[in-house]
């Protein structure tokens, strides 16, 4: 008799329940979460849902293709013949789309301001100093240049999502 293979809550639920494929750990985390509702902290969901791609690739159950951010994980022809059962009777019905939960794009842009409020408080601290102490600007001039690098990361971060959200919810096309 052959032994039967466990996949956790959480893959179960992407890759059975919603058809989940060709997709990256960042779509699958957020799917996870606008599923679950469970809280926003973006870092641990990511790690869990690592946890469980990882335990499914090294038991060949998915694939991936690429590198980095960029890699993609498919399902394998042994988890589609294990779950055949489950797949079948929802092969009559159009397949589900997940129904799309942007809050973690708003919580992102949040923490994205957030940063960059700070990061203009100590930019404008480092130009305060400068004008009363000149002699320093060997000093601080890299910490400096620095902070102002980091405040153009996070602006062009917040742009982009401000962005994104925008367009989504219009519902129409980004300029």
């Amino acid at each position: 008799m052959k032994r039967s293979r466990r996949i956790s809550v959480i893959m179960h639920k992407l890759l059975i329940e919603h058809g989940l494929d060709g997709f990256t750990v960042r779509e699958a985390r957020d799917l996870w979460l606008s599923l679950d509702g469970v809280g926003t902290n973006l870092a641990d969901a990511r790690k869990k849902v690592y946890q469980a791609i990882f335990n499914l690739e090294r038991k060949s159950l998915l694939r991936s293709e690429g590198v980095g951010r960029k890699k993609c994980y498919f399902q394998t022809e042994q988890l589609k013949k294990l779950y055949k059962v489950t797949l079948n009777h929802q092969s009559d019905a159009k397949p589900k789309l997940p129904i799309q939960d942007y809050s973690i794009l708003f919580s992102e842009r949040d923490k994205y301001k957030g940063e960059l409020e700070i990061i203009l408080g100590e930019i404008e601290e480092y130009q305060s100093i400068l004008s009363r102490f000149p002699n320093l600007e060997s000093k601080l001039y890299p910490i400096h240049q620095q902070a102002k690098e980091r405040a153009a990361l996070l602006l062009g971060k917040v742009n982009a999502l401000t962005t994104v959200l925008n367009t989504i919810s219009t519902g129409g096309k980004a300029c």
